[in-house]
């Protein structure tokens, strides 16, 4: 069934799964359990439904039968159906903790929702849990204190006259005090950790380094690489770069050969701090410790932006060959192709990118706000650039009876209607935005491939991604006005990107057809292979491939056509789906700061 899925042929899956009907349910509930996911994932969501209650019905000792129905119901926006199937769980069986981590994120949504900060039907939810075994009680309270910091910084920001986050935290650190009392010795450095995060959320930066401190000296030889990290970016919130750095030299040192986090931790603080050289220098040291880590390639591809578009091409290669199932390097290519400054601009090559992402790291988020960055183009803005295009290939075809054939000539025709079609849209949008009709926008696939691969980590996802406890379909909600508002201030540029590329390849058909239909002698066979001009004219050919991008790039790159676009400075703000990484670290609130140092791992992993 998973086999024929993957090949797309979901009718010979089907046909597969209805011989289980023949079959007792004891026999038959797994085979039909990865029926009901295969339906899910395709969005049969009522068929989905069906089977998985026929299965909770006549299979009710099988707790993750009850996570699959509950994050079905979650996903498609119906909370109380899902936790009524938890608490049908909960009855059957009352010490599996999985689902009461379950309940505590549906709960949480629903306090947090009618502004009951207190979290009153969440931590009744947490009491009940005190049956379950000892070994997972620790985590429960663990859990507790996270959900009660995220409630006390919602109820500050509410009111912040009459409350203060310091003395608003006192329920969490009786909850982490719990959790500690419970913990397996082992263990007890993860929650040190997490209680020195939030004395940092409320400014309490010296008790944060006493408990990061007792970390320290409680965890095992195989994770004081995460401990030492986590004192690293403490000391860079403060704005101690010096011994942030010493931390991270000591780190290396000591675990540089076994865990590539210390290395791409050194290019991320040497990247905010502007430093481009010397996180490129730790980059490349890093890989050749780790050649396989598609994270430290992808940060190498980023950082050799400013090098130029070849360059990262060159590097991506390398990259593909060292991991070529990394979905962060396949969405770094893809960004590549989707910077209309780059001359390699082509949505098509974006598309294939992103594809191989999604299915070889469906994970990481980053590839499915980038895949919704593509898809806001393609249904907005390329009928808006088909007019300006086709404006162009008619006057091109018209003009060419007047024989300007020669390569300056035909630069300055492409030069004059990629200006054009840029300042009509940039007039267009500054005029009327509702030009880009931003609410006609069918995202359903997309999220339906989201929510099934259930992302986790990523830049661009945790900037999208107000709270831990968001679905993937909350993410990708919440990442539309993001990024909508993005595509539309910066529509005029992608719209000359298209007129750029169209005119290139316009003139690399004529220039062949041309070739083609001349009279071919001993001597133009030789100099251009007669194989070769055949092979061009088809647009499937090696030939034409690298004939398409060698033009490209000799071409008049867009910030040369257009007047100002702000050069290097307007390309980095298309490394990522919405702003890049160009922001300034120094002018950034401690709180945007703490987020990004503190709020993009989980210590629970």
């Amino acid at each position: 069934v998973k086999f024929y899925e993957r090949m797309g042929d979901l009718e010979q899956a089907r046909h597969l799964l209805s011989r289980t009907k023949h079959l007792s349910i004891d026999k038959s509930w797994k085979t039909v359990l990865e029926g009901a996911l295969l339906e899910a994932r395709v969005g049969r969501y009522s068929m989905a439904r069906e089977v998985l209650k026929y299965l909770t019905h006549y299979v009710p000792w099988y707790g993750p039968l009850y996570l699959a129905h509950t994050k079905l119901e979650r996903d498609y926006g119906s909370p109380p159906e899902a936790f009524s199937i938890v608490e049908k769980g909960l009855k059957e069986l009352p010490r599996y903790g999985p689902l009461y981590f379950q309940a505590f994120r549906l709960l949480e949504k629903e306090d947090l929702s009618q502004k009951a900060f207190d979290l009153p039907r969440t931590m009744e939810m947490v009491s009940r849990a005190d049956s379950i075994s000892r070994e997972l009680l620790w985590k429960v309270h663990l859990e507790a204190a996270q959900m009660q910091e995220r409630s006390a910084v919602l109820a500050v920001q509410d009111n912040p006259k009459k409350l203060h986050l310091r003395a608003t935290l006192q329920p969490t650190r009786r909850s982490y005090a719990k959790a500690i009392m419970l913990c397996p010795p082992n263990l007890s450095w993860k929650i040190w950790l997490a209680s020195g995060r939030t004395e940092v959320s409320c400014g309490n930066t010296r008790g944060a380094r006493d408990l990061f401190l007792r970390a320290y000296d409680s965890v095992s030889e195989k994770g004081r690489s995460t401990v030492l990290l986590e004192c690293a970016r403490l000391e860079e919130f403060c704005g101690d770069l010096v011994l942030s750095r010493s931390i991270l030299c000591k780190t290396r040192q000591q675990f540089g050969k076994s865990d590539w986090k210390v290395w791409l931790s050194s290019v991320n603080l040497e990247c905010r701090c502007g430093y481009r050289e010397r996180a490129i220098a730790f980059a490349q040291e890093a890989l050749n410790k780790h050649r396989g880590t598609g994270r430290l390639w992808a940060a190498l591809i980023q950082l050799r932006h400013d090098d130029g578009e070849l360059f990262q091409m060159k590097i991506l290669r390398c990259a593909l060959q060292a991991v070529p199932k990394s979905g962060e390097v396949w969405c770094e290519g893809a960004r590549i192709h989707l910077n209309p400054f780059s001359p390699s601009f082509d949505l098509q090559a974006a598309s294939r990118h992103l594809s191989f992402a999604a299915r070889f790291t469906p994970q990481y988020g980053d590839s499915f706000l980038e895949q919704l960055r593509l898809n806001m183009i393609d249904q907005w803005l390329i009928p808006l650039a088909t007019p300006f295009i086709n404006g162009m290939l008619d006057t091109f075809v018209s003009s060419c009876s007047n024989n300007k054939d020669t390569q300056i000539e035909a630069y300055q025709f492409l030069a004059e209607h990629v200006k054009e079609a840029a300042d009509v849209m940039k007039t267009q949008l500054e005029e009327n935005v509702d030009t880009v009709i931003k609410d006609v926008l069918d995202t359903s696939e997309l999220e339906l491939r989201c929510s099934s691969a259930d992302p986790n980590y990523g830049h661009l996802w945790f900037q999208c991604r107000d709270s831990p406890i968001d679905t993937a379909r909350e993410v990708i909600t919440q990442a539309k006005t993001v990024m909508a508002d993005f595509v539309v201030d910066y529509a005029h540029l992608y719209i000359a990107a298209m007129v750029r590329r169209a005119g290139v390849l316009m003139l690399v058909h004529h220039r062949v057809e041309k070739k083609a239909t001349a009279p071919t002698t001993v001597e133009s066979a030789q100099e251009l292979g007669l194989s070769t001009i055949l092979g061009l004219l088809s647009p499937n050919s090696c030939q034409w491939d690298t004939m398409v991008d060698k033009e490209l790039r000799a071409a008049p790159s867009l910030d040369q056509m257009l007047p100002s676009p702000s050069g290097v400075a307007g390309s980095t703000l298309f490394t990522t789906g919405c702003g890049g990484n160009g922001q300034n670290w120094d002018k950034l609130s401690l709180t945007e700061k703490r987020r990004i140092l503190f709020g993009s791992d989980s210590l629970l992993s």
